[in-house]
């Protein structure tokens, strides 16, 4: 009852207080008249709860449904709209709603009234609603949005307007104040009309005319469009076949993007004027065609982008970013970037630059360049014996970051990278893909700031028995790496050329619970700002200690894909003394013998050998893993992905490690039902915080096997497996887990116990199984969850009461929705009907953050709703059924609570006299004989004010005393702070205490006369009348302590009708042993045979009542 009431109360706090109050008046009251108030006034108050209760959950809703909301701290509201199967723009009505998203949608057409309800609406996303050509799925029918010119321009406040990928072939009228304009990706090719916002600050047109979207023609805009844009600082035009630069564009403009046209020439008149422009993209204008991955359009006899030595005069103090990529230069013109005070980045990639790089002059105007691109400048059919570098590239002090894959040579030499040697800044050095088989590695110490050098996707064999193929015979058959917009090789975020501040930000600091680390996150802060080398995707057969020759400061090392097959003795490695990461995935290493690693085992603290299966899929071939306890720095070892299943060490032993990936072997076999030769595989790391054995086949996870796992486990991820059974009872041997990760599996049916979870697990994921339940009782004990993952399953009904306790904390009970705690419930099958329609107020009044709600939790459930969203069931569809029902009812309610009230005050004392005399006829009477001490507990029940001090002295010290120890007749007294029984209700007490008892004796004072008299004394006053009015016995003894009461006539009458059963204390102390002695006789005699003859016993009756 206590649990219902407190889940009930959460969201009707006035239901609480009316049990309450019924209950402290059943409780205080005696019985007859409790049930009397509840009868009079109990329709009344439930009416006033039921209709206070309907008024709370009316007021609960999502009023910008089927979207989603969120609100800032300063009230404004987002809506978000996107991919959602929109045919039209939503209906919403509010003044503080400040950004809608509409993209991915299939709105086809937007109307002058849409937004007209929205006056503050700041920023409209309408993407990606129809993409032209053949940019949509051939599966989408030709669509085309229609917008009315009208339907912006009323929204005064819209400073951003994004259009993309719409089809549209004209503009719309547009708002004043406009900023932000997108229009990419539409049929846009023309712009002669000028657009009217005068602040616009971005204008995006890219891709509206090229392969992808052909329009047959060149895009075009008018000088007086652009001359209409004071203010526009970025202007993207890439991909729209332009064939010149636009002429008087905005002296404001600081970023230009002309990629991708089929522009042939760079005048110095081109950019006049553009004093501000700092960032500026020409590339792929005179396209290099000989590796191209896309359509290829090259200028008129494959010529160059033409380049006037003044092209960037205008910019000399500006200009930050420079992108000349692909466009087929063979030289630079002289000078052309000697005034470029302020380039920082400078990509001359996919060009024919391979004898500029060998002796050009053009390095010396860039010695404030910190980035220079130079990949897949190779000159075709050509590889080079050995790199040679211009010696004026040692002017380029400020230079960071040189990218120089894709040039073709055999040789690096310390003749090579001499120019580079002088080069103070020089951090990171890239030469991947150029088919290196030798390499001078001791060259780089030379590079004193050097932090990353990258060796990868050569033919280095670090072996002079090791001859390379020829490489003639090579280049005719090789398919070159693709070339595209966005060159993996270039623009891939690389961990090791960040600022000095993004190096220091990237240590290893150890959360509270590491749920998202991988090797790739330690790699990452292990490695940033540290010397690393690549060396990765080569042909390095095996390793001894002369392969590092030149690397001895190395801190990281990458080693993967080179397909080494060879057993570690404990010496290859011993030049690396700094060693930490170390990379050896994807080779086919022999770890067999103990010191294996071992001469890494102070400094080395991250260690990949996934992918090493080669020799773990031999058949009878043993394997050990006792190196790992001889390596006393290692926190982080991945065995992924090896197939470890039979013939190995039977337990893993290690006082440092953190961090073991051990997913994709075979734990299925190891811990076979069958046999318990693995079941302490993992005991041994003792220090162990994350385990990861996802994907090992698992069908099962024995409680052996969870009570074995190390005790310092605090994430667990079992997912991927085919797991039909979890032991959830041994959780609380995890005392540390925070995390658990069971998604993946083949879980059907979860345990209707109450879980040990833990006090430190915060996140569970369940998803993706076969769910079908949750038992209640579950989740009672996760009061520290506040991430739980029940998507993709075959839910069809949640409970409230089965949600985790901290859920209904104050954690989570926040005013706004908080992604703090979070319940994904998306792609289940739940029932949708008047049953369950409880379950969608719930979703729409929760605070907790439930991902794709109104997008992808959906019915299964009848047929008739199946894919309806949830929160689209129309909850008056339910009322409307139980309408009438519902109207009888409350209108016989409003009635009884009505009238009632009225006949108890006409005939209340009638109504309840009468009863009283069918209840008695129909229970009958029992007589009691006179003097008969049958059923008494008690000979007399002693009531008094127990606040009161003096009387409470008197009591005790001598009433007891000479009632119950002294004297020829020594009683048994009942008192109320003495005998009634604890536990047992105030009511309950005084009933027993008065018919247990031979006699009720009232002691009173002046102060406390029976006219005044309440609580205890009262209450049992009344039941000494009732027990007159059934038993006919006369069971009262007063007992008067003041000489002086007032007349009061209920004591006028009993000293009238029965004069011995009213005692007064005497004033002198002489006169007290005859008090004693006529109380004595009052309790031992019975008061009906003392009455006075005179007055009648009807008269007695009616006086009394």
């Amino acid at each position: 009852m206590s649990g219902g009431l407190s889940e009930d109360t959460r969201v009707c706090p006035s239901l609480k207080c009316t049990f309450l109050l019924f209950k402290h008046v059943n409780y205080c009251l005696p019985r007859s008249e409790g049930q009397f108030f509840i009868i009079m006034f109990g329709p009344r108050l439930f009416l006033f709860v039921v209709l206070n209760h309907l008024c709370v959950v009316k007021a609960i809703n999502l009023k910008f449904y089927p979207c989603d909301n969120t609100t800032a701290s300063n009230g404004d509201i987002n809506v978000d709209c996107g991919h959602r199967g929109l045919t039209s723009v939503p209906k919403f009505k509010s003044p503080i709603v400040v950004s809608l998203n509409l993209n991915e949608n299939l709105i086809q057409r937007v109307k002058r009234e849409d937004f007209s309800d929205l006056p503050n609406l700041q920023n409209l996303s309408l993407m990606w609603n129809c993409l032209p050509g053949r940019l949509k799925a051939l599966r989408l029918p030709s669509c085309k949005v229609r917008i009315d010119q009208d339907a912006f321009v009323n929204l005064k406040n819209l400073s951003s307007l994004y259009l993309v990928g719409n089809s549209l072939d004209t503009i719309p009228l547009l708002p004043q104040r406009l900023q932000v304009l997108g229009l990419e990706f539409n049929n846009i090719f023309h712009i002669e009309k000028p657009l009217g916002t005068p602040f616009l600050k971005q204008l995006l047109l890219s891709k509206n005319c090229y392969y992808a979207n052909p329009c047959n023609q060149s895009f075009s805009i008018e000088t007086r469009v652009l001359q209409d844009l004071p203010e526009l600082r970025n202007l993207t035009l890439g991909f729209n076949n332009i064939t010149t630069v636009p002429v008087q564009l905005p002296p404001s403009l600081e970023s230009l993007d002309l990629r991708e046209n089929k522009i042939t020439e760079i005048t110095k008149e081109s950019f006049a004027n553009l004093t501000k422009l700092r960032y500026l993209n020409l590339e792929w204008n005179c396209q290099r065609c000989d590796h191209a991955a896309e359509p290829c359009f090259p200028c008129p006899n494959n010529a160059s982008l033409g380049l006037d030595p003044g092209a960037f005069h205008d910019q000399r103090s500006s200009l930050s970013f420079l992108s000349l990529r692909g466009n087929s230069l063979h030289y630079l013109p002289k000078n052309i970037f000697a005034q470029l005070s302020r380039l920082k980045t400078l990509d001359l990639s996919d060009n024919f630059l391979a004898y500029s790089i060998h002796n050009g002059t053009f390095f010396e105007e860039l010695q404030k360049v910190v980035s220079l691109n130079l990949l897949y400048n190779y000159q075709p059919m050509k590889t080079f014996p050995e790199l040679i570098l211009s010696p004026y590239m040692s002017r380029m002090r400020a230079l960071k970051k040189l990218s120089l894959s894709g040039f073709f040579f055999h040789q690096l030499s310390n003749y090579s990278l001499e120019p580079l040697f002088d080069l103070p800044k020089l951090e990171y050095l890239d030469l991947r893909m150029n088919f290196i088989s030798s390499c001078n590695v001791t060259a780089f110490s030379q590079l004193r700031a050097l932090r990353m050098v990258v060796l990868s996707q050569n033919m280095l064999a670090f072996n002079p028995c090791y001859k390379a193929i020829s490489m003639d015979i090579q280049l005719t058959s090789m398919t070159l790496s693709d070339r595209k917009r966005e060159d993996p090789l270039e623009n891939q975020e690389d961990p090791y050329f960040r600022s000095e501040l993004e190096r220091n930000s990237g240590q290893c600091a150890e959360e509270d619970c590491p749920i998202n680390d991988s090797m790739w996150y330690l790699q990452r802060c292990h490695c940033y700002g540290k010397l690393s080398f690549n060396l990765s995707q080569n042909n390095i057969p095996w390793l001894n200690a002369s392969t590092f020759k030149g690397m001895e400061n190395a801190v990281c090392m990458d080693l993967s894909y080179n397909y080494m097959s060879q057993t570690l003795s404990g010496q290859q490695f011993s030049p690396l003394t700094k060693l930490i990461f170390l990379n050896m995935a994807h080779n086919r290493i022999d770890l067999y013998f103990d010191d294996a690693f071992r001469e890494l085992r102070s400094t080395l603290k991250a260690l990949d050998l996934s992918n090493n299966e080669f020799h773990f899929l031999m058949r009878g071939i043993g394997h050990r893993f006792e190196f790992i306890k001889n390596m006393t720095s290692l926190e982080a070892l991945s065995l992924a992905n090896n197939n470890i299943g039979l013939r190995i060490s039977n337990i893993l032993r290690s006082t440092s490690l953190k961090y073991l990936f051990f997913s994709g072997n075979r734990l299925d076999i190891m811990w076979d039902t069958r046999g318990d030769q693995y079941i302490r595989f993992f005991q041994g790391l003792i220090k162990l915080r994350y385990l990861d054995i996802s994907d090992n086949q698992l069908r099962s996870f024995s409680p052996e096997a969870m009570a074995n796992l190390p005790k310092s486990v605090q994430v667990l991820r079992v997912d991927s497996n085919i797991l039909n059974y979890f032991p959830w009872g041994n959780l609380s041997t995890l005392a540390q887990l925070c995390f658990l990760n069971l998604s993946g599996n083949h879980l059907s049916n979860l345990p209707d116990i109450a879980v040990p979870f833990g006090p430190k697990l915060s996140s569970l994921d369940l998803s993706h199984n076969r769910l079908t339940a949750i038992p209640e009782s579950f989740f009672s004990q996760a009061t520290a969850l506040k991430d739980l993952r029940l998507d993709h399953n075959q839910l069809k009904i949640i409970e409230k009461q089965v949600l985790p306790s901290s859920f209904k904390s104050a954690i989570c009970s926040t005013a706004f929705k908080t992604k703090n705690c979070k319940l994904t419930l998306h792609a289940n099958p739940f029932i949708c009907s008047c049953v369950t329609s409880w379950f969608a107020e719930f979703l729409r009044g929760s605070p907790l953050f439930i991902p794709h709600l109104t997008t992808d939790v959906r019915c299964g459930f009848p047929e008739s709703q199946t894919g309806v969203n949830v929160l689209a069931i129309d909850p008056r569809s339910c009322q409307e059924i139980f309408g009438s029902v519902a109207f009888l009812f409350t209108s016989l309610l409003a009635l009884a609570a009505t009238t009632i009230p009225i006949l108890k005050h006409l005939y209340g004392w009638d109504l309840w006299y009468c009863f009283q005399i069918l209840w008695a006829g129909h229970k009958g009477y029992t007589s009691l004989q006179g003097n008969s001490m049958v059923n008494n507990d008690h000979d007399a029940f002693v009531v008094f004010d127990t606040q009161n001090k003096a009387v409470r002295d008197w009591i005790y010290n001598e009433m007891v005393a000479n009632l119950e120890r002294r004297g020829r007749w020594q009683f048994k007294l009942c008192l109320e702070e003495r005998d009634w029984v604890p536990g047992v209700s105030c009511i309950e007490n005084l009933h027993n205490a008065v018919y247990n008892s031979r006699k009720t004796v009232f002691v009173l004072t002046n102060n406390g006369s029976f006219s005044s008299v309440s609580g205890i004394i009262r209450q049992a006053f009344l039941l000494v009348q009732q027990r007159l009015l059934d038993e006919k016995v006369d069971v009262a003894v007063l007992v008067l302590l003041d000489s002086v009461f007032p007349k009061v006539k209920y004591l006028q009458m009993r000293k009238r009708l029965c004069k011995k059963s009213v005692l007064s204390w005497p004033k002198n102390p002489q006169a007290q042993p005859l008090f004693w002695n006529d109380l004595c006789v009052a309790i031992a005699s019975d008061n009906v045979k003392s009455y006075d003859k005179k007055v009648t016993e009807s008269f007695l009756s009616h006086e009394l009542l």
